[in-house]
Order: C-alpha cells, then structure tokens, then sequence
C-alpha cells in the first residue's frame, strides 16, 4: 500500500528536493503519518554515519532533536555508533522521519537540496512498527538504498541468508531492509544487473529471491551511480515508469510522475518481472515502453480545474454537478479517486491522469478519460460506457457485469478479472492474467495501437465467456500453461503400457484435458460470420472514438472459451 517514488536525470542536472516530495505528497493516500523518507546521490570526502539514539554524543557533526525524544545523529568516518545506524555510506544521503513527506522538509529542509539522483518513500506499515524512524525507508547498507511497496514472504530465508550467508545481525525486523542488504552483498558480486536477476529469480545464490508483493526503487552510489526499480514476477504491486526531457521517472502510481514531470512526459506501466536501469545517461534493462496515446482534444474554456481539490474531495463535487447540469468537463485530474463511481447518466470528461477506483459501481452514462487511468477502473461496473484515450493500470473492469469499456494504449496485469457480462476493448495488448477468473461477457484485445503479445496465463479460472486476441497467441500462455515434461511422461508411461496415443489425440480426451488442467477450448482462426456480426458494433464504436480504422474481417485470431467439459 506504500508509495514510492524516484528520479533520474541523465544530463547530471541537479533537481531539487521538493520534486521528490511533491510527487510523495501526490501519492498521500498510499502512506500514513507513520513515516516517510529519502535518499539521495550525495558525495562526502569520508563515510557519513548516521543513526538514532537517545543519547548523543559530545563528537557529532550534526545533531537533530526529534519530536519522539530521540537524536538523529551525524559523524563522520567509519566510526562506532551507540545506537541504530541506519546509514554509512561516502556516496549517499538518508533521512527519515515519523510523519508525512512534508515533515522532511520541515526538519531537515529537504526541499532545497538537490541531486541528480532521488528516491522516496510515504509508509503505509503493516508488518512492523509505526512509532520509531529506523522502520521507515529508505534502507541503506554500503552504498545502497533502497525503496520498497510491499510484503517479503520470502523475509525468513532472506534473512538467513543474510546472516549464515554473509554474516549480517542487528536487524530491526522491518522485511524491507533485507532488499537492501541483499542488493549490495549481490551488487558486489554481480553487478546491478545481474543482482536485480538474482533478487527476482535466485538462479545461482540459494535464498536471495524474493517472494510476495514488491515494487523496488533504489540507488547505488559511487563514481558511476546506477539508479533503478523493479517488480514482483506477479506483478501484486503497480510500478510505472515515465520520461520526459532527460528525466527518468518511477513511482507507484502513474498521477505521481505526471505531478512533477506535467503534461508532456511519456507514462506506461511495468509488467510483473521487469526492471528499468539507469546509469552514465544511458537506461537498459528488462522492460518495454509502452506509451501510446491518440489525438487528445483540448478541454473547452468552461472547465473545473480540479488542482483545486484534494484527491478525495473532487468525486463528490462531481457527483452534484453530473446530478445538476448532465454534464461535466475537468481538467488538471492528477490521481484523483473515485471520479464516476456510482454515476448513473450524464457525460463526464476529463483529463489527466484518473486515480484508483474511479467509475466503479458504474450503471449509466459516458465517462470520456483524455490520459491515463490508475488501477481499479470500472470495478463492478453494470452499464455506461467508459473510453480512455490512454492505458489503464492493473484489473480494469474487474467484476464487470455490464456496459462497454474502450482502451486506446494498453491494459496492465489482471484486466477483466472476474469479468461477468458487457464488454471490454483494448485496442494495444494486455498483461497477465487476462480473463481471469471470468464468468462472462466479451473481452476483445485488437492489438492494433500497440502490437506486443499478451502477457501470461490468460483467461486462468476461466467458467465463461469470450476472449478474442488479435493473432495467434502460444497454447502455453492460456490458463495454467502445459507442463511439457510431465506431459512427456504421461506419453511414454501409457505408450510404455501398450496404449497407442500421442500428443494431439490425448490432448482431445476429456479425461487427459482434467489431469493437465486443459479447461480451455482455444481455436486460432478467422472470425465466424456470426462472431463478426456480434463484435462489429463495438469495433465500429472503438473506430469512431479514436479515429482508427481497425478491421475484424479475414484476420486471424485466437479465441478463447471455456471447454465443454468444464460446463459438465
């Protein structure tokens, strides 16, 4: 639920510390007052140590009286320090503090440093204490630092590894900083690349993966810094990446990047398992850039500017004036929650980037988004219609029992999970675990504004409907995938006991399909008459909205139902 947030600028240029802390502040309602910090690329002739104690000592360089009684301490070198360091480093600078971003600045005026090389964190804790800054992030060890959004469950091997492994102790408990430990000793090893691999996979060092949610932003100091992030495999928690100008952005939501970077930066979402590396003005890494945006009207004069309200105070604004006037223009939307919910009629237009859960519970009207929209869009949503001039983030249309939803760019993971009845377009791809669990309705991926493959384990749990796939999608990726080696040696065992079968006629026995969990009837064809005549209107109505000329007729596609024998 935390928020994280990072910046990078390949010219070197030095950006200011309210940067960060704006873009944290964007992010108020993924953190709590119980903590929030950053970490910057800041060079030191010798070792900068800093912890927290209740005494502190005669020989600080710097001392800092905090309101919970505690000292945060400076000195310089690698010296002893009676209390709990939560940085060392000749590279890097930390602070952290019990309270919201703004308190950094207040405390230690962070707003008027400056580095090339940010990130920050706003704390949602859930698995350690609120009440002492050593557990809020960033975490540091050597020149690492590190900020992370969610949960290691991996934290118990992690944590051996650490200690039997490299010799480590003194942890606070705080599952976060094993990230950080584990990123230098690999770091070290490896290199950042390679570290980031091994954090995410564990091909070669027995207890350095991580398992559970996680979204990671960190820095890694030293004459030539490396900045990067990543994400779980799963992707059970939202990374997006922006550029604009020489600017690398990162952060948990998209509304985050456009607060500090405005109108002009380049947005899209990371897909589970990948990671975005930056260093000596150049970015690599195991990712794909997936900003795409139609033609965008401009607003008309008569608008609500909604950077006059909080993230929580414009939905109800908007709700009396739909419920007023029947229509309602808003610009300036910078992750504002809840636009749309519960909307019966009425037009509503915006633009910028909608925050979570917005349009939810949806039953009527038309709800036109001129930018991006975070997670959560059209959950539960009974009719209306829905169009985004841009990419939504993750489990769009979730338990969807009605009306229609337009995508131009891309749909991240889970879109359409639990999908009962309307239906959902995506004119670009999707990530995984598309259609799942769906029990209805139509999902059509035209994989025409952006052509890459959809993502992994489509339509999983899948009890009914429809989902259409422009091209010819890998039998692999739908529901569970096939476990070829075993699958092999099903074959031989049966061949081995005198039945004379193979792959294709196995595959068509309803007894073989349940063992290797097949509960898919997947075709790779052209569309019937009958399907083209089903799915022509909301085509025709994709093309009107964007002014695209997608065609459905004589292309290939692969169709995904559910097989006769799960209905038994």
């Amino acid at each position: 639920m935390c928020g994280i947030f990072g910046v990078y600028s390949f010219a070197g240029e030095y950006i200011p510390g309210k940067v960060a802390i704006k873009a944290l502040t964007a992010m108020r309602e993924r953190g709590t007052k119980h903590g929030s910090g950053v970490a910057l690329l800041s060079p030191s002739p010798q070792v900068r140590t800093k912890f927290f104690t209740s005494t502190p000592p005669s020989d600080a360089s710097e001392v800092y009286k905090l309101p919970s009684g505690l000292y945060d301490v400076v000195k310089y070198g690698d010296v002893a320090a009676d209390g709990v360091v939560y940085m060392r480093s000749r590279w890097l600078d930390v602070y952290k503090v019990i309270g919201w971003p703004e308190a950094l600045d207040e405390l230690y005026g962070v707003g008027g440093k400056s580095s090339p090389i940010w990130i920050g964190h706003t704390r949602y804790p859930t698995n350690s204490p609120g009440g002492f800054p050593y557990y809020s992030h960033p975490f540091s060890v050597g020149d690492v630092a590190i900020v992370h959004n969610g949960d290691l469950s991996s934290y118990g091997s992690n944590i051996n590894l650490l200690k039997f492994g490299f010799g480590y102790g003194g942890f606070t408990g705080n599952d976060s900083e094993a990230i950080a430990y584990l990123l230098w000793e690999l770091t070290k090893r490896y290199g950042p690349e390679k570290a980031v691999e091994e954090l995410m996979y564990g091909r070669e060092v027995r207890g350095a993966r991580l398992d559970g949610p996680y979204a990671v932003a960190f820095i890694i100091g030293g004459p030539k810094p490396v900045f990067g992030a990543f994400v779980d495999t799963q992707h059970f928690r939202p990374l997006y990446a922006g550029l604009s100008g020489d600017r690398l952005y990162v952060a948990s939501e998209a509304a985050a990047i456009r607060a500090v970077a405005g109108n002009g930066v380049e947005i899209w979402a990371l897909r589970g398992g990948e990671y975005i590396i930056a260093s000596g003005g150049e970015v690599w890494g195991g990712f794909k850039k997936r900003a795409v945006y139609p033609e965008i009207p401009l607003p008309p004069p008569d608008v609500l500017d909604a950077s006059a309200y909080g993230v929580l105070d414009l939905a109800p604004e908007v709700r009396r004036l739909l419920q007023t006037r029947g229509r309602v223009d808003v610009v300036n939307v910078v992750g504002h929650r809840y636009l749309g919910n519960g909307m019966e009629g009425g037009v509503l237009r915006v633009w910028g980037v909608v925050g979570n859960a917005s349009a939810n519970v949806m039953s009527g009207g038309e709800f036109y988004i001129y930018g991006d929209a975070q997670e959560d869009l059209g959950d539960a949503m009974n009719g209306g219609l829905i169009a985004v001039y841009g990419s939504v983030g993750d489990a769009v249309g979730q338990a969807k029992r009605g009306g229609e939803i337009y995508i131009y760019g891309n749909a991240n993971n889970r879109a359409g999970i639990q999908h009962r009845g309307g239906v959902l377009v995506i004119g670009g791809s999707a990530g995984d675990y598309l259609g799942e669990y769906m029990g209805g309705g139509v999902i059509l991926v035209l994989r025409h504004t952006w052509q890459e493959e959809v993502g992994r384990r489509i339509g999983a749990g899948m009890v009914g409907g429809a989902i259409y796939i422009r091209g010819e999608v890998e039998r692999d990726k739908i529901g569970g995938g096939v476990d070829h080696e075993r699958l092999e040696r099903y074959i031989k065992a049966l061949k081995a006991a005198g039945v004379d079968i193979d792959v294709k006629r196995a595959s068509e026995d309803p007894h073989f399909r349940r063992i290797f969990s097949m509960y898919h009837s997947v075709e790779v064809r052209e569309l019937t008459e009958e399907e083209v005549n089903a799915l022509r209107p909301y085509v025709q109505r994709f093309n009107a909205l964007f002014n695209e000329d997608v065609k459905i007729e004589r292309e290939v596609f692969t169709v995904v139902k559910v097989a006769e024998l799960q209905k038994e």
